[in-house]
């Protein structure tokens, strides 16, 4: 009997530790899994955030030449305002007409959200540890791009109406090179007809006063734009050396 109860519990003793054997092995399985699963996400989280610096480089090099635009687009206007000021007599009608051809205020931004749409849609925004980075970025893909859309298009919608409308005053006609120019291509004034009535008309000098309004709105937006932009490129550059 003692043999037997001997052998019954050495047969369990063996049996446990197999079986503890076993649970280990699979415990350890799971966490070398998962710690594979931790690395692998953590590596694919680096790699959209090297795609997402490129992106905020490209979207400051835009904003840069939008802002480039608008502020001699405001030097322009000025010219104008100042030239009806003094009865155009600092001004020539084919400077007028050129000047005013070369007026674009309805440059919009459009930031490249594809790579930060990828790091909701996989999960892998939640792995940024550095918290000022991912509100930053949540604030520049959301707010502040529905913000930009609304005034762009407040402003594309003015600018469309008030081009119409020089174009029709002056009978303007010009050469359009799509190859030349930072985003839209460059106009050449061919032919016009000066309209003296109108440029010295409340209507012009207010439509000009209103687009002066557009460009420093603009000009602000965008320029705090590209201080965020700038953080967040600098806060993913030292996200991805901290893995």
């Amino acid at each position: 009997m003692t043999k037997t109860t001997n052998t019954f519990k050495s047969f369990l003793r063996n049996n446990v530790v197999q079986a503890i054997v076993i649970i280990l092995s699979v415990l350890l399985s799971f966490y070398l899994e998962q710690r594979r699963q931790v690395n692998f996400t953590k590596q694919e989280k680096n790699y959209l955030l090297t795609d997402l610096t490129k992106t905020l480089e490209g979207d400051i090099n835009q904003i840069e030449t939008i802002l480039e635009g608008l502020d001699i687009s405001d030097k322009n206007l000025i010219k104008l305002l100042d030239d009806i000021n003094n009865n155009h007599t600092l001004l020539t009608d084919r400077e007028v007409a050129e000047i005013l051809l070369q007026i674009q205020i309805g440059t919009s931004f459009f930031p490249q959200d594809g790579i930060f749409n990828q790091l909701i849609a996989n999960g892998t925004f939640n792995l940024i540890e550095n918290e000022e980075l991912k509100s930053l970025l949540l604030n520049m893909y959301t707010h502040k791009k529905e913000r930009n859309y609304a005034t762009s298009t407040e402003i594309d919608n003015f600018n469309l109406l008030w081009r119409r409308q020089i174009m029709g005053n002056f009978r303007i006609q010009f050469n359009y090179n799509s190859y030349d120019g930072e985003i839209y291509g460059q106009q050449e004034l061919t032919r016009f007809r000066f309209n003296k009535q109108y440029y010295l008309s409340n209507e012009l000098y207010g439509a000009l006063s209103q687009s002066r309004i557009y460009v420093g709105m603009y000009t602000r937006f965008l320029n705090d734009q590209k201080n965020e932009y700038q953080t967040a490129l600098a806060l993913s550059k030292t996200e991805i050396g901290k893995d």
